[in-house]
């Protein structure tokens, strides 16, 4: 009998040293950023920079063009940067709407590291601001893909943007624990990132586009998602998309320029 407790000791102890490793360096699993040179040049567009209040630097990447009256704000994926983001978007530079990117902390130019979903979240709320100033904010889309759809449906649970787009969006950092690490608590989790629940609580329409064949968020979460608000979430499948495949559709193009007409 005694192996036994021994082997029951083992595991408790194995179990709990990993959901200590999870809770300490789950920055590190959840977000891969990508960094570019400080000197680096897009070559297109006209950077900003915008200054959070404890004085770290977000770098913006805006298409302006004269007379536009709206603006379409783009939040990239996991292992992305502005640079990526501009391959991801190309078909919304000449969009009648001016077109913003934005990186995270720790991505792209952005300086600083991402601490907490309070503060991943207040990021997006200060770039949204500056739009606010510049637009109405009727004529605001929100663009969302794969880990930006986090923050794009928190900002439009907590604003009034004209619209919401989430391409590959997840039901919440959460339920894509659940996927792999079902084992390990909820409350260990710093991002829930809980989209489902921001698209419930939307001030505006919300469209979902998710592939079918998507290989790392299920087609379900967008299932869920719909579920969460029907008569405020138009969900278009994409049948032979996978994950990456969701962003270069043209169908997406297309839909966020059906938006701004």
């Amino acid at each position: 009998m005694n192996w036994i407790k021994r082997i029951i000791l083992f595991l408790l102890v194995a179990y709990a040293i990993l959901c200590a490793g999870l809770y300490a360096f789950q920055e590190s699993v959840i977000f891969r950023p990508r960094q570019l040179p400080a000197d680096y040049e897009f070559g297109v567009g006209e950077e900003m920079t915008l200054h959070t209040p404890d004085g770290v630097p977000l770098n913006v990447l805006a298409f302006q063009k004269p007379g536009a009256e709206g603006a379409i704000l783009f939040l990239h994926g996991n292992r992305g940067s502005n640079r990526r983001s501009l391959r991801q978007t190309e078909g919304l530079v000449d969009a009648a709407y001016d077109l913003y990117l934005f990186d995270y902390r720790g991505y792209g130019k952005s300086g600083g590291a991402i601490v907490s979903e309070e503060q991943l979240f207040a990021d997006a709320q200060i770039v949204y601001d500056s739009l606010r100033a510049r637009y109405a904010e009727e004529n605001i889309i929100v663009v969302g893909y794969s880990l930006g759809t986090g923050m794009a449906s928190y900002l439009a649970a907590n604003n009034h943007p004209r619209h919401c787009v989430l391409a590959a969006p997840y039901a919440s950092i959460t339920a894509m624990k659940n996927l792999w690490l079902w084992m390990v608590p909820d409350f260990i989790l710093k991002y829930p990132l809980n989209t489902r629940e921001n698209v419930a609580r939307a001030n505006c329409p919300v469209t979902v586009l998710h592939g079918q064949q998507d290989e790392l968020i299920p087609f379900a979460m967008a299932e869920e998602i719909k579920e969460a608000a029907p008569e405020r979430v138009e969900l278009i499948p994409l049948p032979s998309s996978g994950h990456r495949g969701v962003i270069l559709d043209p169908l997406f193009t297309e839909t966020v320029l059906r938006l701004i007409k």
